[in-house]
């Protein structure tokens, strides 16, 4: 019988945990230390039931004796791969054998189970994710599936009002989406700031939730010694060990005080993964990017560190600090980080990225076209010394050298890494089956929301101002207009959503309908004869100038919109073409903006 978890306490106070399976090697485990309680669960196995229904986690903080919590994780087998746009590139790249191992990371998921639908181009979707590692694991690599940064909670849903309950939504999300990473297989993750959001008995109910790792200790204030644990594991023959920290206990960024403690904590973690024979040591990390890369470099016993915590798009290619590879995999998942190992003999990682050589190559060019041009004009310059220029033309004479090197596929004599970045792109195919349980969230989530915010109403207009009646009232003095209008994507707003089970989803419901939760306008259920982005979402609400039509000017409403009210839903995460000048030109149509046509 499996023996119970211990308990004690620090001299700071903050309980540590010791899961004798974890440690005896009984098992693998899941331990959760420092946090004011433990949670000891086993690792999902391959005849684990798929989940019936989504769950949810959330974690807390214990004042500011909690400043910071530290994470160290053990890699156990996932399966991963590389998708249909990786950002890889053109560049010759030599045949390699089969890599040892393959690292695939997510970082800032943030609760994104898809994509605003908005987008030009939206990336990522939880379900497209699902098809390419069905698509990776048929290549039989081993691999090992890890997360850094905000996991199953993002930003407070748009459309929750004050007083509006959103706190169902957001878990059954988050439910659904640890559902979907214990599918996969996750072996491992360091939990963001925003992950805590709702607390300490949210955050316990969804890690009960997860079948994968996540072990925190927390790193004490006031110079004691933080606490830490750590693990290592075999991944088809390769030996790893992953550490991991999350600041997502702290009130802002790290002090000095705070930063050595927790490179200290993680210099002794990696330690112990090599002493226990780790081949590779990888860092997970959650914080701010300064942090990061002062950790990265101060630990010489890091091969690589996964970068999450900055709520970014941006992937940049692989970048060392000190002897550590940094790399990020977006945010939202919008793609995945696929990182292919070629160790040997406990050397360090040569980069072979097509990816690195690319933009390497892109930055050599422009300093070759800068420095030719230069030499260029010192040529017909007098007074410019011509040892120095011969100096010059010598650089550029390496520099172009250094180019023709990169033309040419690397060879490495020791230990390597091909790391590529694969976009999820609207081409891709989701996995029917996670598609189904994603299309059952939105089903069940639209009949709770159906019913929890069935009262809920706009706030009322005061006396004598104008409240929205709707794009119907307009319809009789502006026939033309309104014709054109049921024909836009305006007119057809609040459609797509109801075609996707989204009516009522908090997410979306403001920004497909008119006038959302302004004086007289339009609430999550109490919405009728104001669904579709109608006449007054742009113009003003009309019910004066519906009482009094021949008034001029029309009493209350504008001609022509501020740019201030298209971007209240035209906002770079929903809608990134927006120029209004452009969007506002393709509105002008017979009758609207432009004589009406004839009969």
């Amino acid at each position: 019988m499996p023996s119970e978890p211990k308990m004690a306490e620090s001299g700071s106070g903050v309980r540590v945990t010791h899961c004798p399976e974890t440690h005896a090697g009984a098992g693998p485990r899941k331990l959760l230390a420092g946090l004011g309680g433990v949670k000891c669960a086993r690792a999902a196995s391959p005849g684990d039931p798929a989940p019936k229904q989504p769950a949810r986690r959330g974690m807390a903080t214990r004042g500011r004796q909690l400043a910071l919590a530290v994470v160290s994780l053990l890699a156990s087998l996932g399966a991963f791969g590389c998708g249909d746009r990786e950002r890889s590139a053109s560049t010759a790249q030599a045949p390699r054998p089969t890599p040892a191992l393959r690292i695939v990371a997510l970082t800032d998921l943030a609760g994104a189970l898809e994509p605003c639908g908005c987008q030009s181009r939206p990336l990522g979707g939880m379900d497209k994710a699902s098809a390419k590692l069905a698509q990776l694991r048929a290549d039989k690599t081993p691999m090992l599936l890890v997360a850094a940064g905000d996991l199953w909670f993002g930003d407070v849903p748009e459309g929750a009002l004050p007083g509006m309950d959103a706190s169902t939504q957001e878990r059954w999300k988050a439910e659904t989406v640890i559902d979907i990473l214990n599918r996969w297989g996750l072996a491992a993750a360091v939990p963001g700031r925003r992950d805590l959001r709702l607390g300490k008995p949210v955050f316990d109910q969804l890690a009960s939730r997860a079948k994968f790792r996540l072990l925190p200790a927390v790193a004490p204030p006031g110079g004691e010694a933080p606490l830490s644990a750590s693990w290592v594991t075999s991944v088809g023959g390769v030996r790893v060990g992953l550490v991991g920290a999350t600041t997502a206990l702290a009130s802002g960024e790290l002090d000095s005080a705070q930063q050595r403690q927790l490179i200290a904590a993680l210099q002794r973690d990696a330690k112990s993964a090599r002493e226990q024979g780790a081949q590779v040591v990888v860092a997970l990390l959650s914080m701010d990017q300064r942090t990061g890369r002062r950790i990265a470099g101060a630990i010489p016993e890091l091969d690589f560190v996964v970068q999450g915590g900055l709520d970014s798009s941006e992937v940049p290619a692989p970048s060392r600090a000190g002897e550590a590879v940094i790399l990020r995999a977006a945010r939202n998942g919008e793609g995945l980080l696929v990182v292919d190992l070629y160790p040997r003999n406990g050397a360090k990682y040569e980069d072979v990225s097509a990816w690195t050589r690319r933009d390497q190559n892109t930055s050599l060019t422009g300093r070759i076209q800068e420095l030719d041009a230069k030499i260029r004009g010192w040529e017909n310059d007098a007074t410019i010394d011509r040892g120095l220029v011969d100096q010059q033309r010598a650089k550029l004479v390496e520099l172009r050298a250094e180019a023709k090197r990169l033309e040419s596929p690397p060879s490495p004599a020791s230990a390597a890494f091909d790391a590529r970045f694969v976009e999820l792109a609207p081409e891709v195919k989701p996995d029917p089956e996670i598609a189904s349980w994603m299309d059952a969230f939105d089903a069940r989530l639209n009949d709770h929301n159906r019913t929890a915010f069935a009262a809920v109403r706009a706030p009322e207009a005061p006396a004598g101002t104008a409240h929205y009646e709707g794009s119907d009232a307009c319809k009789s003095c502006h026939a033309p207009a309104y014709a054109w209008w049921k024909e836009t994507q305006h007119g057809r707003a609040y459609t797509t959503l109801e075609t996707r089970h989204k009516q009522f989803n908090l997410s979306c419901v403001g920004c497909h309908v008119t006038g959302y939760a302004k004086p007289g306008g339009a609430a999550v259920v109490q919405n009728q004869g104001l669904t579709h982005v109608g006449c007054e979402s742009c113009h003003g609400a009309a019910s004066l100038h519906v009482a009094e039509p021949d008034t001029e000017p029309a009493r209350g409403l504008t001609k022509s919109p501020a740019v201030a009210v298209c971007k209240e839903c035209h906002t770079p995460e929903h809608s990134d073409k927006f120029e209004f000048d452009t969007y506002v030109a393709r509105l002008r149509a017979p009758g609207h903006g432009l004589p009406a046509k004839s009969p």
